[in-house]
């Protein structure tokens, strides 16, 4: 029970503003993707960094702490959910529990297009190989002992999103429309460090490189990227470190083994889907 308070207690602190159409002022939070490869710098689904790679990609600094997550998405085998332009994505953090997550994320062309929400985590604009993605996602804590990301009850999980009124009028008519038709995608494992370039003029900025792999090693593909991310007050600089990281990340000159969205790849990779 008292578990159950606690992450009751973590949802309504995530889900707190009020309702309003959304404006381009709106989308406050700044996210950026840099693809990258690594030829044999890394072993397939490394654990830890290696020399090669760190001498390969000499301009940053990474902490030898690695973050493990598991991540698996829901839909329809005809994605009714992405027709909508939702994702349902569950997240089991290996390395700390208690920050497992569902989120359901909408996504949209421009501002605009996502009309009336409300207790919203976070409006965001993506931006992947120079492109932007808007995005507005809903977060809400789990235990790993309730939902086993490998082997997900569906009823489980819309179980735990119909408790929150605002997340139920985006999924539920969906979902009881094709309860008995959701199944999950392929399982992927991320790996991933935190750090900061080596550029002092950066040196306030936060980044991530992230491996993904699939959690059974089949099909046997990589996907790299290093991300940061930021407040739309410091724009300017985060163009500039974009710039700068892409630079530095071309110049070491290995093949992508994937760009894009990393959501789209996983489905495209799992059984089922259309």
């Amino acid at each position: 029970m008292r578990n159950n308070l606690f992450l009751i207690g973590l949802v309504n602190v995530c889900l707190s503003s009020s309702a309003y159409a959304l404006s381009p002022d709106a989308f406050t939070s700044l996210e950026y993707h840099v693809n990258t490869g690594t030829a044999k710098t890394m072993p397939y689904a490394a654990t830890k960094q290696t020399d090669e790679f760190k001498e390969a990609f000499n301009f940053i600094d990474l902490e030898e702490r690695l973050k493990v997550k598991l991540v698996t998405y829901l839909d329809t085998p005809n994605r009714a959910f992405k027709a909508k332009d939702i994702n349902i994505r569950v997240r089991e953090d290996v390395s700390k529990p208690r920050k497992s997550k569902i989120t359901v994320k909408l996504r949209a062309a421009d501002p605009e297009s996502f009309g009336e929400l409300s207790n919203y985590r976070k409006a965001e604009i993506d931006y992947t190989d120079g492109k932007a993605a808007y995005s507005v996602s809903y977060d809400v804590p789990y235990s790993p002992a309730d939902i086993d990301v490998r082997n997900v009850d569906i009823d489980s999980v819309f179980k735990v999103l119909k408790r929150h009124s605002v997340l139920w009028d985006i999924v539920g008519d969906i979902y009881e429309a094709h309860q008995d038709e959701v199944i999950q995608t392929m399982v992927m494992r991320t790996h991933g460090w935190e750090g900061a370039v080596k550029d002092k003029r950066f040196d306030n900025v936060e980044v991530d490189f992230q491996v993904w792999t699939p959690y059974y090693r089949k099909p046997r593909i990589s996907f790299n990227e290093f991300s940061f991310k930021g407040h739309v007050k410091d724009k300017e600089q985060l163009e500039k470190m974009y710039q700068y990281l892409y630079q530095q990340v071309e110049s070491v000159g290995y093949e992508h083994g994937h760009s894009g969205s990393k959501t789209s790849s996983t489905f495209k990779m799992s059984k089922g889907f259309n």
